[in-house]
């Protein structure tokens, strides 16, 4: 879960969160039909980054009723589409690639500009329920796992199938395999 001071408060904030990662999946045109219809899956996509930005902003800002009434339309519409990503795990930026199996950790942290494809998990791990810790632009590509006190630096590209159980230090790396190993001096700053 991230700190207190770097949680979605206010509307502005909300706004802003908002218009960056809603921004991805277009809202003109036919896309509005789609969108309301929920006919797509950048439609799924985006009403679920609207759920969840509006959800923590309720929760974190105090406003119990709304909070609790978006907790429950979050909690559904993930069990419908097999996303669980807690509120308050990610910074602003999340990008959701596609829809399907996702499962994040509620005591994870995660930066800002984060993308994740399906099939990835930030998992606990022990018995002490540590969860990982990722920096700024972390990609994971599909299948990826990372598990337990982990922390992964800013920009590093975790690849397909991966799994990550010790510390990624180095920034801007493509780490891959099982156990996961650094394969690349290029990271997500490389791929643009």
């Amino acid at each position: 879960m991230i700190n207190e001071d770097k949680r979605l408060k206010t509307k502005e904030q909300l706004r802003d969160w908002l218009g960056k990662e809603t921004a991805r999946y277009p809202n003109y045109g036919r896309y509005r039909i789609y969108n309301f219809l929920l006919l797509s899956e950048n439609a799924i996509l985006r009403r679920h980054q609207i759920l969840l930005r509006k959800t923590e902003y309720f929760v974190n800002s105090g406003k119990r009723i709304r909070a609790k009434l978006y907790k429950m339309r979050l909690e559904l519409f993930q069990i419908k589409y097999g996303m669980h990503i807690p509120i308050n795990v990610f910074q602003k930026g999340l990008h959701v690639m596609h829809v399907g199996e996702i499962h994040v950790n509620g005591k994870a942290k995660a930066g800002e500009n984060c993308a994740i494809h399906v099939h990835t998990s930030l998992a606990a791990g022990g018995f002490n329920d540590s969860a990982p810790t990722l920096g700024d632009g972390v990609l994971l590509f599909m299948g990826a796992i990372v598990a337990g006190d982990t922390y992964i630096a800013d920009n590093v590209v975790i690849g397909a199938n991966s799994v990550v159980s010790h510390n990624i230090e180095e920034e801007n790396v493509t780490v891959a395999g099982n156990p996961a190993k650094i394969v690349a001096h290029k990271g997500r700053l490389d791929m643009h």
